[in-house]
Formats: structure tokens, sequence, C-alpha cells
């Protein structure tokens, strides 16, 4: 198997069980969340392109489940924050609010749902979920570029 997706799905599995603890308290905790996306988004980049593998439908985090987490990151001290949709189109007018905690719980919810296919053996499913996820979904809102204009590159080492 491929070290740079052990590497992410060990990433991942980190990201989890952080989310999934209990809440630590200030700006220590806003740190650590800032340190688990970066590690998260330049470990994505280190994977393969994948197909999307066989058809699986991995089991869905329960609205409980997200909500506890959602629950423990709203306990951070950065909780809302202003934001254009495309920061690329100078002439949209108005900010919109983001929600920290909302984004960080959707971001958990679709890692564990790679997470589910990497442990049952299902290594292409679990790379195409984590890409799609990161390309379409993750990285636009925090980059706030088009979906359709981003392109996540597969790096080089070197």
């Amino acid at each position: 198997m491929n070290n740079t997706i052990e590497n992410f799905a060990e990433i991942c599995e980190g990201f989890c069980n952080w989310s999934e603890a209990p809440s630590g308290y200030g700006e220590n905790e806003v740190q650590i969340a800032f340190a688990w996306l970066i590690k998260l988004v330049s470990s994505i980049l280190q994977t393969p392109d994948a197909s999307c593998g066989e058809e699986i439908e991995a089991p869905s985090t329960s609205e409980e489940e997200w909500k506890a987490v959602y629950n423990r990151f709203s306990s951070l001290p950065i909780h809302y924050y202003a934001t254009h949709f495309r920061s690329y189109n100078l002439s949209e007018p108005e900010p919109v609010t983001g929600d920290l905690a909302d984004d960080l719980a959707d971001i958990y919810r679709d890692i564990k749902e790679g997470l589910w296919f990497y442990k049952n053996g299902y290594i292409t499913e679990a790379v195409w979920s984590w890409r799609y996820s990161f390309q379409i979904l993750i990285l636009p809102t925090f980059s706030r570029q088009s979906p359709k204009r981003l392109v996540l590159p597969q790096m080089q080492p070197g």
C-alpha cells in the first residue's frame, strides 16, 4: 500500500479522535484545530489520484454523533466568521457568515466516511472519498475558490 495513503489515514484517525475527545479551552484549541486542518490539507495533496472504485455505501455519521462533534467545536473561542463565497469575484457585495463549528463537524463527517472505507479494505474508495471531499467540499470552504475552477494537484516528492 502507498505510504502517503497510510500517512493520510493516520492523520484522519488523529483528527477524528481529537474531534471526539472532550473539548480543551481557549486559544490553544483554535491553534490545534488550524494545525489539524493544515495537516489534512497538506497530506491529502500527497495521495495519489484515484477512481471512485466500487459503488459501496459507507455508514453515515449519525445526527447524534455529528451534533456531539459540533457541540465540542462550539466551545472554541472563534465561532462565526465573515467570508465571501467567491473571493475571486471582486464585485460580490456582501460577506456571508461562516460557522467554524459546523465546518469542522462536516469535515469530521467526511473524513469518518473515508476512514470506514479504509478500515474495511476499500482503499481506492477511501482515497476517492477523501480527495472528492477535499476538492469539492472542504477546500472551497477555506479558500473560497469556485469548486469548478479548483484542481487538486498531486504533489511530487522532491
